[in-house]
């Protein structure tokens, strides 16, 4: 099986299993997607319409923004190993040999795990829940962590985030997930 056949079977259990609070949560985030995007051209024109005509969307549990949910949710498997999506398909009943290559992704400066798009884009990592400011030297300030990262780095190697706090927001199966840069 390949691996973009792997994830459209995760899609699809994903998207059957969001709670009203996920899916709102979702759609937000999604909420800004454009043409320069290249999943944008695959949505419905009506879709498209309320993007331009509305601020956000009214109804989370509406079916029409199931084609916006499941780019949100097919995008949080970029970068995923195959061994993780293998796993997941298991529990589908399915047995099958993922194959295709994993998408390139850059190290979090904290945990180390290959989770973000590119670097210091302010993107927050779903390992460790480390805010990628470019921040790199260990005993610098980091203003969006209001930590160090050598502070960071010991929070994440004793409790598995950055804070206490943010390991609400982590994934549970996150060092799972992404391939560790050693």
């Amino acid at each position: 099986m390949t691996r973009d056949e792997a994830i459209g079977l995760l899609v699809r259990r994903n998207l059957a299993q969001l709670s009203e609070a996920e899916r709102e949560v979702l759609l937000l985030d999604w909420w800004s997607i454009d043409g320069s995007d290249p999943d944008y051209e695959g949505l419905p024109d009506f879709l498209k319409m309320m993007f331009a005509r509305t601020d956000e969307p009214d109804d989370p549990k509406r079916a029409i923004y199931d084609p916006l949910l499941k780019i949100a949710v097919k995008h949080s498997y970029t970068g995923v190993v195959n061994s993780y999506l293998k796993s997941q398909i298991t529990l589908l009943g399915l047995d099958d040999v993922i194959e295709g290559s994993v998408e390139d992704l850059v190290a979090c400066p904290c945990c180390r795990y290959r989770s973000l798009l590119v670097s210091a884009a302010y993107e927050i990592c779903r390992v460790c829940f480390w805010e990628d400011d470019g921040t790199t030297e260990f005993d610098r300030l980091s203003g969006p962590n209001h930590m160090t990262l050598r502070d960071a780095k010991l929070n994440f190697q004793s409790i598995g985030a950055v804070t206490e706090d943010s390991r609400r927001h982590v994934l549970s199966d996150g060092r799972d997930r992404y391939i560790l840069e050693k």
